[in-house]
């Protein structure tokens, strides 16, 4: 990934839409904001039972209804509360980005993170690198909104 300057593309994305499991995940924000833990206002997070239920359809519905990019985070590699449901939504994640980097688009912005709970740092982390990330890309001129 390049480095970007995050104030170079600022103004250039307001919707990022971050699907989080209902344990590690959501509990990951809830503890960044019982520690009032700041990040960037256009995170909008969906609060989803597991990641595994995010596929494709989701992750293509959001960015087609002006998502400026997508993440999801779940639970940490063998702590999923529901059967794996973590890696599975690790894998579809990994074959979308293959797909986004075959079709000419960045794959910066479609994004897959791990949490736990009592990590409000992590949650915080994360938004941020997703930022930085989909920076990148309006950088590259990768997003859809560049119609590569």
């Amino acid at each position: 990934m390049s480095s970007c300057d995050i104030n170079e593309c600022e103004g250039k994305y307001d919707n990022i839409v971050v699907f989080m499991c209902n344990e590690c995940g959501q509990g990951s924000a809830n503890t960044a904001g019982v520690g009032r833990m700041p990040y960037d206002p256009s995170v909008r997070i969906v609060r989803v039972q597991c990641t595994g239920q995010i596929g494709p359809i989701q992750i293509m519905d959001a960015l087609n209804n002006g998502a400026d990019a997508v993440s999801c985070v779940g639970c940490c590699i063998g702590a999923c509360h529901f059967f794996n449901g973590n890696l599975l939504s690790m894998r579809r994640i990994k074959l979308m980005k293959k797909m986004f980097k075959e079709l000419g688009y960045s794959d910066q912005f479609i994004n897959q993170y791990t949490s736990r709970a009592a990590e409000g740092e992590t949650a915080v982390g994360d938004f941020e690198d997703i930022v930085e990330r989909l920076c990148t890309a309006i950088t590259e001129g990768g997003t859809f909104e560049n119609e590569c």
